[in-house]
């Protein structure tokens, strides 16, 4: 198949979904941790961090 050297930008659906559950999911759990006033664990610039509630 021939391409004008363009990419597609369009994800397919089934990518699209999975991320919206990742960030459903990580929502759930800042709340959580909020609630319960526990930090959130979180991997930045390859170290392990806490983030407070």
């Amino acid at each position: 198949m021939k391409t004008n050297g363009h990419k597609s930008t369009k994800a397919p659906a089934f990518v699209l979904r999975a991320e919206r559950a990742l960030r459903r999911a990580a929502h759930n759990v800042k709340t959580q941790n909020r609630a319960l006033k526990l930090p959130v664990i979180v991997w930045q610039d390859g170290k392990v961090v806490e983030k407070p509630a």
